[in-house]
């Protein structure tokens, strides 16, 4: 019997629901086993970090207690690992400022330091799919900057509004809007083109470390032709049925919850029409106030709600991951989801022992990895201070940067993962101990 189409819709009154993956799509059981999903990695930053008290858990291992924050999560216990004792060397002094090396871990001593930033690693991973699906990767914020920047140290303008990433992955451009759109592309080639044989002809004529830097300037003008010549490619290629409506944007910023949801659910269909493979997200930056309460009770009350409404979103997430099969696995098996911020937490402004939770991508999860123990003593101090004492935290401070693993030894697992081949990614000194 013929298989049925993978992307088989059920259409009515306008609006396209695509079906789970069914018996009857699988071609064969050989040819099933035989294509591997391809791995995605979706990046959510937080600015202002997490209350260490709700989030970290007090032990390690895999017998672990979840924390009130995670308790939210109890259902994908067994899929994500909470790690704990990481961050970004050379960024102590770094602060809010800190957001823009997130995800790349340049380093950022303090603010009088003009930063000259490196490539963030959901760009290092993009790059290994270039030409795999239509878009490259999405950088996208409900609140504040974007997270992803270039190899040549540059963020990445971030989409703010769900109804624009909607249109992306399902708005079919006219004729004349295609035609346009070549013609742009192809303008930006010969533009290239010119520039490339300008520069060869001065590498000629100067000197060898000058040629270094014309050669690497080419590679550059290279890879920028071959992104235009795989867009080109794309224009004509029919983009997915459009899966329910399109989004209504939330124009008032405070409601945090609602627009961090819409922008959930656009990751969720930008994921499973195959449309891009790399996403990152900037999250939730109105609660500043609440999140330097001075342990405040009711500032710190109000905080730690804000703080599960992002939890039960990232949540949400996972279920609709998980909730998406791929032959004999789910699309959260092939997806890693890391959640981390700049900062431990917004009261302090810290920028060690940062919260880190990493779901999917077809790790051993279920484990909490402690990379600092005194920290975890500090934490059990906290918890047992009363409301109030804001002489609690910091009891057991540890130096700046001691008892620390490389917040990048992660996102160098995660690249090795994901197919990419790379010993170590910025600040890293190898891939993450312990997991697996």
């Amino acid at each position: 019997m013929k298989p049925l189409p993978r992307r088989l819709l059920l259409k009515h009154a306008g609006i396209a629901i695509g079906l789970p993956m069914l018996d009857g799509m699988r071609p064969s059981a050989c040819a099933a086993s035989a294509a591997a999903p391809p791995r995605r990695m979706v990046c959510i930053g937080v600015p202002f970090g997490f209350d260490p008290t709700a989030f970290v858990p007090v032990t390690a291992g895999r017998d672990y207690a979840l924390p009130s924050h995670l308790a939210h999560l109890a259902a994908h216990r067994d899929h994500f690992t909470v790690i704990s004792g990481l961050s970004h060397p050379n960024t102590g002094g770094g602060g809010h400022k800190a957001e823009a090396v997130m995800l790349t871990g340049a380093p950022y001593p303090d603010y009088s330091h003009n930063l000259k930033n490196t490539i963030s690693v959901d760009q290092a991973f993009a790059s290994r799919f270039r030409g795999e699906t239509r878009y490259e990767s999405f950088t996208l914020t409900t609140q504040g900057p974007s997270l992803s920047v270039t190899s040549n140290g540059v963020s990445i303008p971030a989409i703010s509004q769900p109804s624009a990433v909607f249109k992306k992955l399902f708005l079919v451009a006219n004729p004349a809007e295609m035609e346009a759109e070549l013609r742009r592309i192809d303008e930006g080639r010969s533009m290239l083109d010119f520039v490339g044989e300008s520069a060869a002809s001065l590498s000629r004529r100067i000197g060898s470390d000058d040629r270094q830097r014309v050669d690497e300037y080419l590679e550059s003008v290279r890879d920028v032709e071959r992104q235009l010549a795989m867009a080109r490619e794309w224009v004509n290629r029919p983009k997915p049925a459009a899966v329910g409506g399109e989004p209504r944007d939330v124009a008032d910023a405070q409601q945090q919850k609602a627009r961090f949801q819409l922008m959930i659910d656009m990751i969720h269909l930008a994921l499973v029409t195959d449309s891009t493979r790399t996403v990152s997200l900037m999250t939730f930056g109105m609660h500043h106030d609440l999140s330097h309460h001075g342990k405040e009770p009711k500032k710190l009350a109000a905080c730690r709600e804000v703080e599960v409404e992002l939890i039960q979103a990232f949540g949400g997430l996972l279920d609709k991951l998980a909730g998406v099969r791929e032959g004999e696995t789910s699309l959260l098996d092939s997806t890693m989801v890391l959640m981390t911020s700049n900062l431990r937490d917004g009261n302090t402004h810290w920028t060690y022992n940062l919260p880190v939770i990493l779901a999917g991508g077809g790790f051993r999860h279920g484990q909490h990895l402690a990379f600092n123990r005194p920290y975890l003593e500090e934490v059990k101090q906290e918890l047992a201070a009363a409301p109030g004492d804001k002489a609690a935290p910091g009891k057991l401070i540890p130096l700046m940067g001691q008892n620390q693993q490389p917040l990048c030894n992660l996102f160098t697992s995660m690249l090795q993962r994901g197919g990419v081949a790379v010993d170590r990614f910025s600040s890293a000194t190898g891939p993450l101990d312990g997991l697996s």
